[in-house]
């Protein structure tokens, strides 16, 4: 039998698709974008055109799904997305319990994303150091004095009763603060200005000198003492004889 004689072979049927490959698959985007605007799966399955039933068994056997279907956790949703809001909040001074009120997390919630997470932990180690030095600067000038301008809105009438607004800038000097300077020293030089200092007295050159002074009183001055000798006896009258 030649090659032409051979009858040709029957192409294999094209598979059913199933409706997760209709129904899902074009559309994992979408089903992202919905979780994290928190449409519930019940929505979900409604707007693929499957009952909810039939999502959660897709879900437990296509990893992408479960995975596009995850909820974000708010470090995603609440914090990661405003880290430079955070950064701006730490240089204007804003307290560490305002932040996390700000960022609508709960208090352990933010404890939690700074031990979790280097980047914010870095941007908090940052903020309270940033924070510290400008207290310092603030305190370094109120203690040495600084020169600051004073804006001042003058409005002023001419002789038709016309008023016309002025903006006039004075430069003023602040000199320096008493209290600030004290506070400044006393933490910075405490071994020159803390008001509480040890004052350790010897008293071993006193103690010599006094001891000079008695011998030299022992030598200048002579004791004479009279003394009597008497004779001894016993208890029972009689005198002791003396042995041979």
């Amino acid at each position: 039998m030649s090659k032409n004689d051979e009858k040709p072979k029957k192409k294999n049927k094209s598979s059913i698709l199933t409706k997760y490959e209709l129904n899902v698959i074009p559309r994992l985007k979408d089903i992202g974008t919905w979780v994290r605007e928190g449409v519930t799966e019940e929505d979900i399955a409604k707007r693929l055109g499957i009952h909810v039933c039939t999502l959660t068994e897709y879900k437990s056997k296509h990893i992408k799904l479960a995975e596009v279907l995850e909820k974000p956790t708010k470090w995603e949703t609440h914090v990661l997305p405003r880290l430079s809001e955070i950064q701006e909040w730490f240089e204007n001074g804003v307290p560490m319990d305002k932040i996390y009120k700000n960022l609508s997390i709960a208090p352990a919630t933010w404890y939690e994303y700074v031990d979790k997470h280097p980047v914010l932990a870095e941007l908090v180690k940052w903020g309270r150091a940033f924070t510290n030095i400008s207290v310092e600067n603030s305190l370094f000038r109120s203690a040495t004095g600084y020169e600051y301008e004073e804006i001042k809105t003058v409005v002023e009438e001419d002789k038709n009763g016309k008023k016309r607004t002025r903006i006039e800038k004075v430069k003023r000097h602040m000199p320096p603060n008493p209290t600030a300077m004290v506070f400044w020293l006393k933490n910075r030089v405490p071994t020159d200005w803390n008001d509480r200092r040890e004052i350790v007295v010897s008293t071993k050159a006193a103690e010599l000198e006094r001891k000079q002074l008695f011998l030299q009183m022992i030598d200048a001055d002579t004791i004479e003492a009279e003394y009597e000798q008497l004779e001894e006896s016993t208890e029972d009258g009689f005198e002791e004889s003396e042995m041979d």
